[in-house]
């Protein structure tokens, strides 16, 4: 996966996907590169054709995620990067993008550091999440063609679900639920307006598409 150093970029933290409690890690410059890798398995026998070795896939491993940036006293995402190292615990994280797509997985906090930064003046802070499992990726297309909108859902695994909102501002808040519209498209018959789709992963949090505007 690319680096994820976009502006707009953020990594929230929950201690389960289920979970209201959430902090976002501010201060960040930089959100590094997730490399997941397996294992090699020889499986070569003395009857291997042409005689060439032959392998097989072990277990897969999503490797660590490093965040950089500067560190702020005031930042509870930065104090929450600690207390899970001193505790060791999983937690449920999900990097988000300018364009909503999500990066989710679980990890425990390896190493965290707090010392001088590039900019003099500045101390620097940073910390390595360890990551357990699967990353899931959650993206949607973002299409609107005169009012027919489509966030279609691309995932590493699982089903998405849909549910569509629209609401008279361009935020997320306060939407109004669109009942029965759980598809990946919806035809606003050029109702003018703000909408987004609210899509769902089993045992992820759910993600929401970007806002589409009907005029």
């Amino acid at each position: 996966m690319p680096k994820m150093r976009a502006l707009g970029t953020s990594i929230t933290y929950a201690p389960a996907y289920t979970s209201n409690d959430t902090v976002v890690i501010g201060s960040l410059t930089s959100v590094g590169e997730i490399s997941p890798d397996s294992e090699e398995l020889d499986a070569t026998c003395l009857d291997s054709a042409g005689g060439y070795r032959e392998f097989l896939q072990g277990f897969k491993d999503s490797g660590e995620l490093t965040l950089t940036g500067y560190l702020d006293p005031d930042k509870p995402g930065q104090a929450q990067m600690v207390t899970l190292y001193g505790s060791g615990a999983l937690g449920y994280f999900w990097v988000t993008f300018p364009d909503q797509a999500t990066v989710a997985f679980n990890a425990y906090v390896k190493s965290f550091t707090v010392g001088p930064a590039e900019v003099d003046g500045i101390v620097g802070f940073g910390t390595t999440l360890r990551v357990s499992g699967l990353v899931q990726v959650i993206s949607t297309a973002y299409e609107n063609d005169d009012g027919e909108l489509d966030a279609t859902a691309y995932t590493a695994t699982g089903t998405p679900a849909y549910q569509w909102y629209s609401n008279n501002e361009n935020n997320y808040d306060s939407p109004t639920l669109l009942t029965g519209e759980t598809g990946a498209t919806y035809d606003t018959n050029g109702t003018p307006g703000y909408y987004f789709c609210k899509v769902t992963v089993p045992n992820y949090r759910p993600v929401y598409s970007q806002i589409f505007q009907v005029v």
